[in-house]
């Protein structure tokens, strides 16, 4: 058997091979129990990994916090005390749908400093042909995956999308435009944003 997998797993490489060159410090939004701010932390000073959950972020703490390079946060990043331009990288992993989308998109394009990097791997709302295509798709796709690789539970709370890919995707280019968004299989999309 591989590493732990999922579906939000299997597309981390997005977001890894975004990482601004001296990246010093990243937000990572819903972190969960820490998995992705531990390979953030191998490349970036210092990562701020917050979350609402307590219980969850109980075990990303326990999980440990790679050298003092993690600070774990309990808390809600649309009301977190965070400074403007305070971030080179910051991840959205399968978390965007939990908040509201355009305030949220525009809160995180300015907790960036110029010259960051967002990265999102999304969750949306099949609503388009194409979208159901993808989607018939992805179920073998990830049923061979979980084949060969050791299937990682999220323990984190779930909520179902309620956007559509179609209005995440305008959102995005009002708010950020000259972003890189790209459906995927899995029932995921993924959006990078270099802000000027």
């Amino acid at each position: 058997m591989h590493s732990d997998w999922n579906h939000n797993i299997h597309y981390h490489g997005v977001i890894l091979g975004s990482i601004p060159p001296n990246c010093k410090s990243a937000l990572d939004i819903g972190c969960g129990h820490g998995l992705f701010a531990r390979q953030l932390a191998r490349h970036c000073e210092r990562v701020t990994a917050i979350d609402v959950d307590h219980e969850t972020l109980l075990r990303g703490r326990a999980a440990g916090n790679s050298e003092g390079r993690i600070t774990f946060v309990e808390g809600d990043v649309m009301t977190h005390p965070f400074c403007d331009d305070s971030f080179d990288l910051i991840s959205v992993i399968a978390t965007l749908h939990h908040l509201p989308l355009t305030t949220a998109l525009g809160r995180l394009r300015n907790l960036l400093k110029s010259g960051g990097v967002l990265g999102v791997i999304g969750l949306y709302r099949a609503h388009t042909i194409q979208d159901y295509a993808y989607a018939a798709a992805g179920k073998p796709a990830s049923w061979i995956l979980r084949q060969f690789r050791s299937c990682a539970d999220v323990r984190a709370p779930l909520q179902e999308p309620r956007e559509t890919l179609e209005k995440i995707r305008a959102s995005c280019d009002a708010l950020l435009p000259g972003n890189k968004f790209r459906q995927h299989l899995l029932f995921r999309y993924s959006m990078v944003w270099r802000k000027p």
